[in-house]
């Protein structure tokens, strides 16, 4: 911009050089010497067309700098739509990189929070009990446990940090004896589930709940005395947890 600002500068300058060079005096007749030592040589006539000949220079020199004005304004006006730009451009990028950053920010906070998930069936496939006392019950076919949660060789979930958990549990199975299924927490029932034994078709009951769980507390199913559950093939009969939220 500014290289082709002094370009504009000097052309402005030598038209302005050569239109004094060509233009008449006060008196009538033109400075330079060649013109001078011509029209001493010639008639009025001759002198008129010479000084309307010379006087173009003028007018091309005044329609250029006219031009030259024009496209003075319309250079400014380009830059300053160049800067307008350069502003807009330089704050887009900062708003990115402001965004760039708190996304780093979420991920380091995601990073750091406990993920803690877990899902297993019974895996019997078959029926279980009925039993002689309430049974903590095992959950062996585990599908998910992220956190290691949850320990498969005693179906007691403890919970790793303190926050909100969610749990839920289902379970499938016959009539000829009543099924009575708990959710426990340090040894209190805290959600229950149950069939009566009848002659109805085979039953299916669930529950779900949500849990302020401190750092160590334990949560495992229970099979209530006299009662018995069945689990086949498709996980019928499951128990499921995850963190909500750690506080």
């Amino acid at each position: 911009m500014r290289f082709l600002r002094m370009r504009l500068t000097i052309a402005v300058l030598l038209l302005l050089y050569k239109c004094l060079i060509f233009a008449p005096n006060a008196t009538g007749f033109i400075t330079a010497e060649p013109v001078v030592s011509e029209l001493s040589t010639k008639d009025d006539t001759f002198l008129q067309n010479k000084m309307e000949e010379l006087t173009c220079p003028l007018k091309i020199c005044t329609d250029l700098l006219q031009e030259l004005g024009a496209t003075k304004e319309i250079l400014q006006a380009t830059e300053t739509r160049l800067n307008a730009l350069e502003i807009s451009q330089q704050e887009l990028m900062s708003r990115l990189a402001h965004s760039e950053a708190q996304i780093e920010e979420i991920k380091m906070e995601n990073q750091d929070r406990p993920k803690v998930a877990f899902s297993a069936a019974l895996g019997v496939k078959g029926f279980f009990g009925p039993v002689n006392v309430d049974s903590t019950l095992v959950y062996k076919n585990v599908f998910i446990n992220v956190g290691d949660a949850y320990h498969p060789a005693t179906g007691i979930f403890t919970a790793p940090v303190r926050g909100l958990y969610y749990f839920s549990f289902f379970y499938h199975c016959g009539t000829d004896h009543g099924t009575g299924l708990g959710l426990y927490r340090n040894g209190k029932c805290e959600a229950f589930t149950q069939h009566n034994k009848s002659d109805n078709s085979p039953e299916s009951g669930g529950n779900g709940l949500t849990l302020l769980l401190e750092k160590g507390d334990q949560v495992y199913m229970v099979l209530h005395k006299g009662t018995w559950i069945w689990d086949g093939w498709n996980a019928y009969t499951v128990f499921s947890g995850f963190l909500i939220d750690a506080m």
